[in-house]
């Protein structure tokens, strides 16, 4: 090379250097993270819209959406629990970067899908690339506040609602304009990219357990994780609240996956109707987000998710049983608002139980996830075998088991999360 070109390359390098270093500057890491909840529930809410436009266009039974939708959360239990204990490690950067190129491999295997293996084969990539992309950046936030995470998962799940809220617009407009349903996959995958290069120049705080510069200590640690894994899988009060995260999600997001075929297939809507009436139902729920942030510190979360899932059973089944338009839209969109504080409380309360140890609460949330895969699973079947809607009743279990086994608040009350 000669002395010129070396002078120029140096050059370049040290002008990337500095604007990257006044983005990482100007952009808190805590930002970063909440960003990217906002990108990872718009790209889940638009998978979601699309699925009766996907099922029709590559002629999908409700047997084939049942396996589309549980067979990437079985398989990734076998590979997320050990990118999240791998996240207690120094590797936790690289392995955020990582998870964010495979978002984009998965954006663009979806997009360009022609049959039923290409897009399952898209989907099975997209569960652990998002796990190791958005799980352990939430983790990080979540270490990076202790003793204030149900507040954190509060604003965690503000921003996530706010994907929520305009990824059906989104996709309304699309449809409206006769663009179809592939060409935001295309976008989706640009936006991961960015948020990829923006992560890559971050830097993040080291795991206390790795701080040491001396990697035969790292090497001994990492031989712990295993055995505190174990202990932790021990311990029943983190066991309760992972096993009510998972139950909850039959509620969550079990119900907003096949809430679009209901949409189209019981309530006869067409696509852009369903686009509007997702951002409704999504817009209630993210002003039911904000209100949590100041109602938690004044009510103990777990008496607010008592009350929320006794609502929730009674205008499920009320939504479930009534047969005017206008009636269920409204239920619909009462359903939502009466399932605040479920996910910021419950995953908040997870975190609580073992702080520092975020990795492996995940890794033990997802080993949880071949429940959530097998439910998928068996409410496509359960569909495919008896109809759609003789199906959604199984996901009244989410509020029943929330009622029956949320423990009661501590007697300090209001002041139950506060620092």
């Amino acid at each position: 090379m000669s002395p010129k070109k070396a002078v120029y390359k140096l050059y370049n390098r040290l002008r990337f250097h500095r604007f990257s270093s006044t983005v990482s500057r100007a952009i808190p890491l805590a930002v970063v993270f909440l960003v990217l909840e906002f990108y990872d529930e718009l790209s889940y809410i638009i998978g979601n819209t699309v699925l009766p436009s996907i099922r029709t266009d590559l002629a999908l039974s409700y047997a084939q959406v049942g396996l589309l939708l549980g067979l990437p959360h079985l398989i990734n239990t076998f590979i997320e629990p050990v990118l999240m204990l791998l996240g207690d490690t120094h590797l936790r950067k690289g392995l955020v970067v990582g998870g964010g190129l495979f978002v984009v491999i998965s954006c663009l295997l979806v997009a360009g899908a022609w049959s039923f293996p290409v897009i399952l084969v898209a989907f099975i990539v997209s569960n652990p690339a998002y796990g190791a992309f958005v799980s352990l950046s939430q983790a990080t936030l979540m270490d990076l506040n202790p003793n204030r995470e149900p507040h954190m998962m509060a604003r965690w799940a503000v921003a996530g609602s706010l994907g929520n809220l305009i990824g059906p617009l989104i996709l309304a407009g699309g449809f409206s304009l006769m663009l179809g349903w592939r060409w935001v996959f295309y976008v989706l995958a640009g936006a991961a990219l960015l948020l990829t290069l923006l992560v890559l120049i971050k830097p993040f705080p080291l795991h206390k357990d790795f701080r040491s510069g001396n990697p035969e200590v790292g090497a001994e640690n990492l031989k712990t994780f295993f055995r505190k894994l174990w202990m932790m899988a021990r311990n029943p009060e983190l066991i309760r609240w992972i096993g009510l995260q998972q139950s909850a999600d039959l509620m969550m997001d079990i119900f907003i996956e096949f809430l679009p075929l209901y949409l189209v297939d019981v309530m006869k809507l067409s696509a852009a109707q369903v686009g509007l009436l997702l951002g409704a139902y999504i817009l209630i729920a993210l002003l039911s987000d904000i209100i949590l942030i100041p109602l938690l510190e004044r009510v103990p979360g777990r008496l607010v998710v008592r009350i929320s899932s006794l609502a929730a059973a009674i205008i499920y089944v009320a939504w479930l049983l009534s047969p005017w338009l206008l009636v269920k839209v409204i239920l619909l969109l009462s359903l939502s608002l009466a399932k605040i504080g479920w996910y910021p409380v419950l995953a908040g309360e997870t975190y609580a139980v073992a702080p520092g140890r975020s990795g492996t609460i995940k890794a033990l949330g997802s080993i949880g996830g071949l429940t959530a895969g097998g439910l998928r699973w068996l409410v496509g079947w359960v569909a495919n075998l008896a109809g759609l809607p003789t199906a959604m009743w199984l996901l009244l279990l989410a509020p029943i088991s929330l009622i029956l086994f949320v423990p009661k608040p501590a007697r300090r009350g209001p002041d139950l999360y506060k620092t």
